[in-house]
């Protein structure tokens, strides 16, 4: 399907988009900026079934943006800010997302398991904030470094 119009850019549950068997997903850093979530939003709203984001714009510890046609996945911190955010697509018929809040629980780190029909193993996908530390001199100076290897995998 070609887009010709900007009507069509509005039709949320475009067929042609929801049943291709791809995931197409969408990562971005926010900066902060909810004018740039809104953005990213419009733009997967046609082009992504899933949207990883880092810096995203939070208010008071819990509340963002919210777009119709995607659910939020927030990890589970309570009484934080969380740098991180993943929202899947509605009309995402073809597989399912889970958020993995029992493998990392952090503002740092999100993991979500993805599976479907078609995938023979699940697809783990990690959403990290890669910040540098504080102190340059550590060893291990960016967040994956540091807190990937804490991380547990299992076989489910």
């Amino acid at each position: 399907m070609s887009i010709t119009s900007e009507n069509s850019q509005n039709i949320a549950n475009d067929e042609s988009f929801a049943n291709e068997s791809n995931i197409r997903i969408l990562q971005h850093n926010c900066a902060r900026s909810m004018q740039i979530m809104h953005a990213c939003m419009k733009f997967a709203k046609i082009r992504a079934n899933i949207v990883i984001l880092q810096e995203s714009w939070i208010k008071d510890e819990n509340i963002t943006i919210s777009h119709s046609s995607f659910i939020c996945i927030k990890p589970n911190i309570q009484k934080t800010w969380v740098r991180l955010l993943i929202f899947v697509a509605k009309n995402a018929r073809k597989f399912i997302c889970t958020s993995r809040s029992d493998i990392v629980n952090s503002k740092d780190i999100q993991a979500i398991m993805i599976a479907n029909d078609k995938i023979l193993n699940k697809i783990l996908l990690l959403n990290i904030y890669n910040e540098k530390a504080q102190n340059a001199k550590k060893k291990q100076s960016y967040m994956i470094e540091r807190e990937l290897a804490k991380i547990r995998l299992n076989d489910d």
